[in-house]
């Protein structure tokens, strides 16, 4: 049910967000950015867990004036429960789809993405994962950006009793 929620979403993004806008200026660029998170954990089955802190990363690839390409690097340290502490890192490639009543200083958005998660409680396991949220970019000037963004991160196969809330917020500077 997850990837087919995931898959609808991807689809959804792709073509509602990638319309051409005939004689827009098109400026292409990279940025990075950097942010703190906390995330709400939602875990399926084993202890009742903590919730945690954590960091991201991110570089992407503004590619049309309604759709990002990034690289998200996200790590979790710690969920506790009892003895047992989980710590999680995942790297995923997220498309970011704006909305098109965004303007040049406020900026809607919707997010899918898919990767890899590593986790760490008394052994490693690492599989696929994915993740689906909103964000919202507030731009201070024409090459710095102040962010917040939610998405719900889960994994599948192996690790597909883990799932969580993720809140972002973060800072980038645009190329």
């Amino acid at each position: 049910m997850k990837r087919h929620l995931f898959f609808a979403v991807l689809v959804v993004v792709i073509f509602s967000c990638t319309s051409l806008y005939a004689g827009q200026d098109h400026l292409e660029h990279f940025y990075v950015g950097a942010g703190g998170s906390y995330a709400v954990e939602d875990f399926d089955n084993g202890p009742d867990y903590d919730n945690s802190w954590g960091v991201n990363a991110k570089i992407g690839y503004h590619t049309h004036p309604l759709l990002d390409i990034e690289f998200d690097f996200d790590y979790l340290s710690e969920f506790e429960a009892n003895a047992v502490d989980l710590e999680i890192l995942t790297y995923m490639i997220v498309l970011k789809g704006y909305f098109q009543q965004s303007t040049e200083k406020v900026k809607l958005s919707v997010i899918v993405g898919t990767g890899i998660m590593y986790a760490d409680a008394n052994g490693e396991e690492t599989d696929w994962c994915a993740k689906a949220g909103l964000g919202l970019d507030f731009f201070a000037t024409q090459d710095i950006s102040l962010g917040i963004e939610g998405n719900y991160t889960f994994g599948f196969d192996d690790l597909e009793e883990i799932g969580y809330l993720n809140f972002t917020i973060g800072a980038a500077y645009h190329f």
